[in-house]
This record gives C-alpha cells, sequence and structure tokens, in this order.
C-alpha cells in the first residue's frame, strides 16, 4: 500500500474524531486538510511533499496525532510515533497556506518557439523547423475553490488585471526538456502513479499553448485522474481570424502527432493510454486513428482505452470513412455531438458539408463509435468547449475514463434510436 493510500485511509477512520480531538482550532484545520487532500489527489510522483504538509498540520496537536498513529498502526500503515520529535520539512508553511494545487502536464508541441521567457508566451502560432518536436513540463495552478468545469482566468469586470494562482486556472511555468528526459520523466511518473496510464489532450482551433496546457490540467483535475496528464499542441495562430492557417497547420502536424502518439504507447511504460480531442484536434485524432496498426506495436506497449472525439470540427463523412478503420484499434471510441454547437454551424457554412461534432439531422450514428447528443444541456459562449465546460459531460467523461462503463452504465444518458442505429442523449 503506498504511503498516500494508508494515509487517506487513516484520516477516512478518525476524521469524525477530530473535531473533538482538535478543539477550536478545528475550523480553521479542516480548511487546510481540505487544501492539501486536494493536493495528494494532483500530486502523481510528488505526493510525498504534500504528504509532509498534512503531517505536519497534524503533528502539533497532540490528541489528533496521536490517534493518526494509533490508526496507522492498526491498518499497517506508514505513520510512524517516531515523526512526532522530527522537525517540519522546508517548504510546509508556504505548502500550508497555499490555497492552490499545481498540475504538472506533461507537453509535446511543435509549435516554434517565440524566444520570450514568460511561460504564456514561450510557444507562438509559428511552426517548428523541420516539424520537431519540443517537450517539456507545464506547472499549471488549479485555485482551491475551484469549480468544476471551469476555467477560471481573470476578469477586468471584477477588476481583476492580473492572472492570479490562488483564483484562477495558471500556467505557472514550462520547464523544456530533452527528448531523452523527458520520456525518462513520464517513465518516472507513471511507474509511481496510483494507475498507470496517461490522458493525451489534443486542444482545437484558435487556441495558445498556454490556453492548451490550462485546460488539460482542468480537465485531468476534474476528472480525478490518476495516472499522467499530457498535452498535445500543434501550432494553433489563437486568433479567431485565422481559421484557414489553423486549418492547414493541422494538416502539417498530423505525422508529428503520429509518432508522439507511438512514443507515448511504447515508451513510457503506461499500461494504458486515453486521448481527448477537442474541436479541430480531432483531425490529427481521427486521421491517426484511422491509419493505426497496434498489431505493429512491441511487446509490452500500452493499451489505446478511451478514444474521445469532443465537439470534433471534421468533416461528418469523412469521419464515418475514418471509422471504418477503429475497429481493434482502441477499446472505446466516443464522439460527444450539441446541435447548439455555433462554432461548428459556421465551420460547416464554410465547408459545404456537415461537421462530425453538429448533431441534428446529421447526427453520426454508427457501430464503431457511442455517440453521445449533449444538445439538451447548458453551453455557454458559441458551446464550442462544452466538453471541459459542463459539468454533466466532465461527469460522463469520469464514468468513461476512470470507470470504464458503456453509455448504457452511464447515467443519466438516455438510449436513442435513429436509422436503426442506437445513439445516447443528455436529458434535457
Amino acid at each position: 500500500m503506498s504511503s498516500s493510500v494508508a494515509l487517506i485511509e487513516a484520516l477516512q477512520s478518525i476524521w469524525e474524531e477530530l473535531p473533538a480531538l482538535v478543539g477550536a482550532d478545528w475550523p480553521v484545520l479542516e480548511k487546510q486538510l481540505l487544501v492539501q487532500l486536494r493536493a495528494l489527489d494532483a500530486a502523481g510522483s510528488d505526493a510525498q511533499d504534500v504528504i509532509k504538509a498534512i503531517l505536519a498540520l497534524l503533528r502539533p496537536r497532540d490528541a489528533a496525532w496521536k490517534r493518526l498513529v494509533e490508526e496507522s498502526a492498526a491498518q499497517g500503515g506508514g505513520v510512524r510515533q517516531k515523526s512526532v520529535s522530527a522537525p517540519a520539512p522546508a517548504g510546509t508553511e508556504r505548502l500550508a497556506a497555499q490555497r492552490y494545487v499545481i498540475v504538472p502536464v506533461m507537453y509535446a508541441t511543435d509549435r516554434a518557439a517565440s524566444g520570450k521567457r514568460e511561460p504564456a508566451e514561450f510557444f507562438g502560432g509559428g511552426r517548428s523547423a523541420d516539424g520537431a518536436l519540443a517537450f517539456g513540463m507545464a506547472n499549471v495552478s488549479i485555485p482551491d475553490d475551484h469549480r468544476m468545469g471551469a476555467l477560471e482566468a481573470p476578469r477586468m469586470w471584477r477588476l481583476q488585471f492580473r492572472a492570479d494562482p490562488e483564483k484562477h486556472v495558471v500556467l505557472l511555468d514550462i520547464a523544456p526538456l530533452t527528448r531523452e528526459a523527458y520520456f525518462s520523466t513520464v517513465r518516472d511518473r507513471i511507474a509511481s502513479a496510483q494507475r498507470k496510464e496517461a490522458l493525451v489532450f489534443v486542444h482545437g482551433y484558435n487556441v495558445s499553448f498556454e490556453d492548451g496546457a490550462r485546460r488539460a490540467a482542468q480537465v485531468a483535475y476534474d476528472l480525478h485522474f490518476q495516472g499522467i496528464p499530457m498535452l498535445y499542441s500543434w501550432p494553433s495562430e489563437a486568433n479567431t481570424a485565422r481559421y484557414t492557417i489553423d486549418e492547414t497547420n493541422v494538416y502539417w502536424s498530423r505525422p508529428h502527432f503520429h509518432a508522439f502518439l507511438r512514443s507515448v504507447l511504447t515508451e513510457t511504460g503506461a499500461e494504458a493510454v486515453h486521448v481527448i480531442a477537442h474541436s479541430m484536434g480531432n483531425r490529427v485524432l481521427a486521421e491517426t486513428i484511422g491509419q493505426f496498426d497496434p498489431t505493429g506495436l512491441p511487446a509490452g506497449s500500452a493499451r489505446l482505452r478511451q478514444i474521445v472525439f469532443a465537439a470534433p470540427d471534421v468533416d461528418a463523412q469523412t469521419f464515418v470513412e475514418l471509422a471504418k478503420a477503429f475497429h481493434g484499434c482502441a477499446e472505446r471510441f466516443t464522439l460527444y455531438a450539441s446541435s447548439g454547437d455555433l462554432a461548428l454551424q459556421l465551420s460547416k457554412k464554410v465547408h459545404g458539408y456537415a461537421r462530425a461534432g453538429d448533431s441534428g439531422d446529421g447526427l453520426i450514428t454508427i457501430d464503431e463509435v457511442d455517440t453521445i447528443d449533449a444538445s439538451q444541456i447548458d453551453t455557454s459562449l458559441l458551446g464550442h468547449s462544452y466538453f471541459g465546460d459542463n459539468r454533466s459531460v466532465i461527469g460522463d467523461l469520469f464514468r468513461l475514463i476512470n470507470e470504464a462503463l458503456p453509455p448504457e452504465k452511464r447515467y443519466p444518458l438516455r438510449s436513442m434510436e435513429r436509422n436503426g442505429k442506437r445513439y445516447w442523449l443528455f436529458p434535457g
């Protein structure tokens, strides 16, 4: 049993006793403990620092500490009495007072570096030379009062002029790594993770590297994903007026994503890999999977488990053709669509043909993919990021990725039928 699991189980056993053991300080201590327990959820291989912070909060409360040690010993856990006299670790005060957690996102990108040092501007919208991938780790803050599905950012009308990690989802820093160091780091993190899995997020049109990293962290955090979150960031211009440039760049990025995904499957030590793509990012995912041959992977490679096409800005007929080759490439394929997605409606006008992520009369219903019609749930703004913004979709993704449940077992999805084919509906 890992030290983090042992500590959580011991705390669960004595939680209702703690108010009496701690006394008048309990309301303050409870808030501090909840912050650290949320941090423990996102810590992965960095869990030891968070565990030390939790122990440092309890150690000065003699009665609570004694009870924790007793319960840990009874369960065979790792909280030892000799730790009572141990000094608090360096940085404990900062960790205890910190009102946010840090989610490390392992990134790969074929964007060109801008030459700027600020994390938000480190990568621009241009292409890397010869399509070379850059690798590294991006640390993203999730505030303690984060609302599930939200991507909190400064709001001028609230007189918020700067990003604050205690209030917003912020790209804090970027640590570039060589390819060798990158995959070594990923292997180490997966080896120590509660689940030896990776979740790869591919962003869509009009998304900067910064916002791609923020969204990847937010989705992984809200899913309580116990493996390693990863980001593949292709060179979107992050400009609504440059749709056609993004289209060209996402097409250019396909072989680079294919090579990256193969490396994730073969070089990380993961047992399973999930992939979520949004909007135009589905073009690299759908075409990669449509040409993917898992039988060509070496022994010991990870298994592609859940493939999620969220609001795909892909020609609907092209998607159906590609899907014919999906069988056997992954355990399950899921498509989220909506008739209220105005961005996809605009894309349909530009291209003259229906998009795979639009529902209505053109809703895709095929044997190879579980189609989820999200038209009746609340979608804000253009409705194009509902997969990450709406609690219903996040909840459904949780049951899909963490529990591998088929749609018929994922409440509140309702079974529907069209043209003799089954699909699923979020009730309004």
